[in-house]
């Protein structure tokens, strides 16, 4: 997850984005959701476990337009196999 595609609308094309930081295994069956900042300046995506070679039980969070990725401790989730296949949403405050 060291390369991000980010499609641009206006003109059609694919675009390879490198990211840095705390790299995320590959995965897939994952969760994520993207929270915006409040003057929309900047973005998170936050991806939580998934599948690769097992559960994963963890969460990273991609910050945007910086493409640094960020490990968080899950060290107090209830879980210890982790979760595939659910569904995320934002809640605003």
């Amino acid at each position: 997850m060291d390369e991000i595609w980010i499609y641009d609308i206006a003109s059609s094309h694919w675009m390879k984005q490198a990211a840095i930081g705390d790299i995320p295994s590959v995965r897939v069956r994952l969760c994520s959701v993207l929270v915006p900042a409040p003057d929309l300046s900047s973005y998170q995506v936050y991806m939580f476990s998934g599948w690769g070679e097992g559960y994963f039980l963890d969460m990273y969070v991609l910050s945007i337009p910086a493409f640094v990725w960020k490990k968080i401790d899950l060290v107090n989730y209830p879980n210890e196999w982790g979760i595939v296949d659910m569904a995320c949403k934002l809640i605003p405050p």
